[in-house]
């Protein structure tokens, strides 16, 4: 029994396509698993921009806060004025820095924290944080705490000054959303 040539003919051509359709599909498939790592990848990558915005933003308002409870201890006020502290973070007035553009006083003790860059992709860029003190309520001795953004004060818990934060709930650590 002979072969011939056309039946070889299109044995070859019907693999050849068998082969070109079954790598294009696997080309397909190893494309859209990079594609799924890619947006997972980025959203990590602004997550921990976010992180390291804020982890700035707090570590830049500790010794604040600390020389602030100093003053209400001394004083038995809060300060009023950025020049009471005499404090070098709160005289800059622009690029405090990487994230965090500015602080400013509040009224009552709070402190807001301003990121600069409103121009940026960060949801924080041109937005403010602020850190309010929190005494218990007729008990001058007892430690001061601070509460970011969101927290409602407890009964017998006194807020100082007002919350100026204008960051969504779901940017801000749990430290933040926890009380």
């Amino acid at each position: 029994m002979a072969i011939r040539t056309n039946q070889i003919a299109e044995f070859l051509i019907a693999t050849d396509i068998s082969q070109k359709l079954r790598s294009s599909l696997e080309f397909g498939v190893v494309i859209s698993i990079v594609m799924f790592l890619t947006a997972f990848a980025i959203r990590n990558y602004e997550t921990n921009i976010l992180r390291v915005q804020l982890t700035e933003a707090f570590s830049l308002t500790s010794t604040v806060k600390a020389e602030m409870v100093v003053y209400r201890a001394q004083h038995g006020h809060w300060p009023r004025a950025e020049a009471e502290l005499h404090n070098p973070t709160l005289s800059q007035e622009k690029d405090l820095g990487g994230f965090v553009d500015h602080m400013t006083l509040n009224e009552n003790g709070s402190l807001s924290t301003f990121f600069g860059d409103s121009d940026s992709v960060s949801p924080l860029g041109g937005r403010q944080l602020t850190m309010r003190p929190m005494l218990v309520s007729g008990s001058p001795g007892s430690p001061v705490f601070w509460a970011c953004s969101g927290y409602s004060a407890a009964d017998g818990v006194t807020p100082g000054g007002p919350d100026k934060t204008d960051i969504a709930m779901a940017y801000l650590p749990s430290s933040c959303r926890d009380y």
